[in-house]
């Protein structure tokens, strides 16, 4: 069978190859498989996170990262008002001590550290706010709620699309992320007539060992493989998710353990155990912030507000599930 034609509002200079698919298309020679691109797994229905919720929320996200970094930035600037402490001991002949000349100037590390923390608040708004795709193997229906309106599609006609999308990092160099995208008939309130779609963004499976080897595209195949074996076949066919770690912490022992700097004496690679000794002294202090961090995200996901799911959405899983842990 041919390639599908690609609409045009599916093109972008971004993205180097799209390929359309439909659900009863041939298999694509990949191996289904998902991590923390799902929420939820049941009998009837699947919950998909959207893009927005993979990239703003959860382990590894930017909400993440802005809370990990937090723990060295208060250390970095603590550092500072040590070597300030120095400085007015040997020049100026400060005699108080570093304890009592901190706790003085104790405003300026957690003043900065607090800014910080601000400036990047913006980024727990999408985490706090994501609604997922839902697919209903019951009823047969994809659903999602869009600004304030339920948007609805068969699965049987549903349309998708894979896509390699070329983004830049830190450093400049382009890497490729691989997202599969739903388009689903939406019309807005004053244009009841309209044939626009609204289009889902879902992100590609990236810890599972395929995924790992060959970026972008390839994940995404992953996630649509995933989606269309739940539909046909149900949750008992599904493999067991690929995630490298939870999407949230569970516990403080959780948090602890995962980011021991123990673990690399226990690594199965015999080169691991060998470097170890000398990457401990190095590794450990940085380890031991990231679970500062990590356990300071679990208790802002324990504390700030969660978007309550409308009831649209919890009729569209049959009640199963209204997004509460």
């Amino acid at each position: 069978m041919g390639k599908r034609p690609i609409p045009r509002k599916e093109k972008s200079i971004f993205f180097t190859r799209v390929d359309a698919l439909r659900p009863h298309d041939p298999p694509l020679g990949v191996a289904p498989a998902a991590d923390n691109n799902v929420m939820k797994v049941t009998k009837s229905c699947l919950f998909v996170r959207p893009a927005s919720g993979s990239i703003y929320g959860g382990r590894f996200s930017m909400s993440w990262w802005a809370t990990t970094v937090l723990p060295f930035v208060f250390v970095f600037f603590s550092v500072v008002e040590y070597i300030s402490y120095r400085h007015d001991s040997s020049v100026n002949g400060y005699s108080a001590g570093a304890i009592a000349h901190y706790l003085e100037n104790w405003y300026y590390p957690v003043g900065i550290s607090a800014v910080f923390l601000i400036f990047c608040f913006w980024l727990f708004i999408p985490w706090r706010t994501q609604l997922p795709v839902i697919f209903n193997r019951r009823t047969r229906k994809v659903t999602y709620l869009a600004r304030g309106k339920i948007a609805s599609q068969s699965w049987d006609c549903l349309e998708a699309y894979i896509k390699d999308v070329t983004t830049f990092a830190a450093g400049g160099a382009p890497i490729n992320e691989g997202v599969l995208t739903l388009a689903i008939p939406y019309a807005e309130h004053d244009h009841q007539q309209s044939d626009d779609r609204l289009r889902i963004g879902i992100s590609a499976t990236k810890d599972a060992d395929e995924a790992f080897f060959n970026r972008g595209i390839y994940g995404a195949a992953m996630i649509w493989e995933y989606i269309r074996l739940y539909m046909r076949e149900g949750m008992i066919t599904l493999p067991p998710s690929s995630a490298l770690s939870n999407y949230r912490a569970t516990s403080v022992r959780e948090c602890v353990s995962l980011w021991s700097p123990f673990r690399m004496f226990r690594s199965r690679s015999w080169w691991k155990r060998l470097l170890a000794p000398f990457l401990f002294p190095v590794a450990a202090p940085v380890l031991w912030l990231i679970t500062v961090g990590d356990l300071l995200y679990m208790g802002l996901d324990r504390i700030l507000p969660r978007r309550k799911w409308p009831q649209e959405l919890i009729d569209a899983c049959d009640g199963i599930w209204d997004g509460r842990i």
